[in-house]
């Protein structure tokens, strides 16, 4: 009787899924997707773009959970994915992800202070003439992260 539930719960989150953001792959050959769940799905793109693609070649080729709440933002670099949620960034290999991997890399967390409310990470920009990666966040701040290393070097707020 389990089975028959999870499958009319998966529906309904399909039902209410809401893509917040989405990046392609260095190579071209995937499409990963964030939605409001926390979950990270990979599509390939040449079966889901097929002529003779079916209705499952359209499907992700594998899902996987993750943030705890909604998947705000994607971005790629030459070798990783990375992705933001409430109040943190994380990262995947992408030959891990090509392979139907999910280890996580890194996980970072910018210094809110000591609000309540942990702010989203709203939107990624990698600047690559620094290595740097830009976070707009949901408390008008936008923070700096070195790829580098991993130190956020600039925070700026705005009231």
């Amino acid at each position: 009787m389990a089975a028959p539930m999870v499958d009319v719960q998966r529906k309904l989150e399909l039902l209410h899924m809401t893509v917040f953001s989405q990046s392609f792959s260095p190579c071209g050959k995937y499409l990963a997707t964030g939605n409001n769940y926390g979950e990270i799905g990979i599509f390939s793109l040449a079966a889901a773009l097929s002529i003779e693609a079916t209705e499952e070649n359209q499907t992700p080729i594998f899902i996987f959970q993750a943030h705890e709440g909604p998947v705000y933002s994607l971005i790629s670099t030459n070798r990783q994915l990375i992705s933001s949620g409430t109040g943190d960034i994380k990262a995947w290999n992408w030959n891990e992800l090509s392979k139907k991997g999910c280890k996580e890399v890194w996980s970072r967390r910018p210094a809110f202070g000591t609000r309540l409310d942990i702010p989203e990470i709203n939107s990624l920009v990698l600047n690559q003439k620094d290595n740097s990666l830009l976070m707009a966040c949901g408390d008008n701040s936008i923070q700096v992260m070195d790829l580098e290393n991993g130190t956020f070097t600039v925070s700026v707020s705005r009231p």
